[in-house]
């Protein structure tokens, strides 16, 4: 017996440092969902983690040959799998760690609903830094009817792919004038200027930079050598994100130590080494008249979004989400609707 499914309409945003997810469908509308893009095997101890990203992957479309490798697995993703040392990160492959990653990230984010389903079947727009060379590989490897368990439950995820954006293109803002959008992500940064119509016109290729080179010079700082060996990456990211009044803080509570100096010496170091040239660049368009727009993370840096305003450029607190937003925009406005057979 066959009847109409209407897919979830899906926005996915798989990053190097962090996986942004928008769903909505069937009545729901729901938060927008973010993790970092960590992945970790937890096959040989099961048992033992029961983190809400845990999935177990068992059975694989027929022609994903990404989705196989992962047939019989177990694992955890985002802060559950920060509690291991060894982690996988999609920062960390800087060739094709998105295609690698994108299929456990994303059934992992669906584990992270609010709901729970038997039968999940979603329309997904999803972008990746370079499409061309990409594109079909991220498609390729979240596409098909996947078989797994999450929370005790057998469930069945079924993913079309409605297209595979460029990063940046998505965008495609209307003015009186030009458009220039400086995406700063995690392991990328991209420039992408419109006319007012709408149409690109200059895109040069991503530059091989973004926020987790500033973690890392942080996380080699003087004042952060001197807390071990054992220091984590991961905590500096949580500290930036979670800043207060301009304070960094490296840990919680009352272990927490202040890195703030720390910080400002790096983040004035970055800035100089990689974020100078992308800025000279869209400082030109602006003399010529364009608006530029910031997004990505790399937009609400702390002090550096201070004199992102003083220059005059235009972002939101919700920087980090735009993207994915659009994404999810096209897909609701993606006019398919699958039938398949449903037990």
């Amino acid at each position: 017996m066959t009847k109409q499914v209407a897919p979830f309409s899906v926005g996915f945003d798989c990053g190097n440092g962090a996986v942004k997810l928008k769903v909505s469908g069937h009545g729901h509308d729901f938060e927008y969902i973010r993790f970092a893009s960590y992945y970790f095997d937890v096959s040989s101890c099961t048992g033992d983690h029961q983190g809400k990203s845990k999935v177990t992957y068992l059975e694989a479309p027929e022609n994903n040959k990404v989705a196989k490798g992962y047939v019989g697995k177990t694992f955890v993703t985002g802060d559950d799998a920060t509690v291991f040392d060894v982690r996988n990160q999609v920062f960390d492959n800087r060739t094709d760690g998105k295609v690698q990653l994108a299929l456990p990230l994303f059934i992992s984010a669906v584990a992270q609903l609010p709901i729970t389903r038997k039968h999940w079947e979603f329309r997904v727009v999803a972008s990746i830094h370079d499409a061309e060379v990409y594109g079909d590989k991220l498609a390729d490897s979240l596409a098909g009817r996947h078989i797994v368990e999450i929370a005790g439950q057998k469930t069945t995820i079924v993913i079309h792919i409605v297209k595979i954006y460029d990063e940046g293109y998505i965008f495609k803002p209307s003015s009186k004038g030009n458009t220039t959008i400086l995406d700063i992500g995690n392991g990328t940064s991209i420039i992408t200027r419109f006319d007012s119509e709408g149409n690109v016109i200059f895109r040069p290729a991503p530059y091989r930079f973004g926020v987790q080179h500033l973690y890392k010079k942080i996380n080699e700082h003087p004042d952060l050598r001197a807390i071990g060996l054992d220091r984590d990456i991961e905590l500096i990211r949580r500290g930036v994100e979670t800043s207060t009044d301009g304070k960094i803080f490296y840990g919680f509570g009352n272990g927490a130590k202040n890195i703030t100096k720390a910080y400002k010496e790096s983040l004035k170091d970055w800035s100089t080494l990689y974020l100078k040239e992308t800025i000279a660049t869209v400082d030109k368009f602006q003399m010529e008249g364009d608006k530029i727009v910031l997004v990505g993370g790399g937009a609400c840096l702390p002090l550096l979004d201070k004199n992102f305003q003083k220059k005059g450029y235009v972002f939101k607190s919700n920087a980090p989400f735009m993207n994915v937003k659009k994404l999810h925009e096209a897909a609701c406005n993606a006019l398919t609707t699958e039938v398949m057979e449903v037990a």
